[in-house]
């Protein structure tokens, strides 16, 4: 999993960063550090996360107002607001925008681990991500788009700013496929929409995205049951 800390105090930033990587080391994946709005929304607009570590009061940008920002870059992220401010209305404004959960300053090492262990468990309980239908659908766009590309399951993930080994776990429990098998349908069933109505194999092959020939008529079989040339028959 991974997480970002933004947090405008250079000294609380480092101590969080020293929490993950001390209780967590294991879990969390990788760490992002922002001082502020403007570095936070280039870190969320680059990378996925699954949890920002957020707190209320930063330099540019009040942290509830900024809650709005993460949910529209990021809506697969998780957020926990991390304050000095006891004031109810600060809380009552982060849980009516579905705030996972808050850390009050000054925290212990025991609060602290506390509020991430409650995060991890949900994590977990919930089928390793958040959002999936979501991150799913955006793959399967992206699949729709590209099919006929020369693409890899890294350009995918790069082109959606997530880790591959993530989008690759979502996408199968979603759609019952790895991404890669899907793909191969996609362009199957493309080619014999093509062939169907009049292209030769050879250039539907091509126009699909296969660069051997040979290879998608294997391909093609394996999936269909018959070679590309009696896709026409089938109807």
């Amino acid at each position: 999993m991974r997480v970002l800390i933004i947090e405008d105090n250079a000294i609380e930033r480092q101590a969080m960063e020293k929490l993950f990587a001390m209780l967590y080391p294991s879990v969390f994946q990788s760490v992002g550090l922002a001082s502020d709005g403007r570095s936070a929304v280039l870190q969320l607009q680059k990378n996925y996360c699954d949890l920002v570590m957020l707190d209320v009061n930063l330099p540019d940008v009040n942290g509830v107002d900024f809650i709005d920002k993460v949910n529209q870059l990021r809506p697969e992220s998780k957020i926990i607001m991390v304050t000095a401010y006891s004031d109810y209305e600060y809380l009552r404004q982060s849980i009516r925008k579905n705030v996972f959960d808050y850390i009050l300053k000054p925290y212990s090492m025991e609060t602290f681990k506390e509020c991430i262990d409650r995060f991890v468990d949900q994590y977990w309980r919930d089928g390793e991500h958040y959002g999936n239908g979501g991150v799913a659908q955006k793959v399967y766009a992206f699949l729709q788009e590209n099919y006929s590309m020369q693409i890899t399951l890294q350009d995918i993930a790069d082109s959606l700013g997530m880790d591959k080994s993530y989008i690759g776990r979502v996408f199968r429990k979603e759609f019952g496929y790895s991404i890669i098998d899907y793909l191969l349908r996609i362009r199957i069933d493309k080619a014999e929409a093509l062939i169907i109505h009049g292209m030769n194999v050879s250039e539907a092959s091509e126009k699909v995205g296969f660069s051997d020939p040979s290879y998608f008529g294997r391909c093609f079989k394996k999936l269909k049951g018959y070679p590309p040339k009696d896709a026409r028959k089938s109807i």
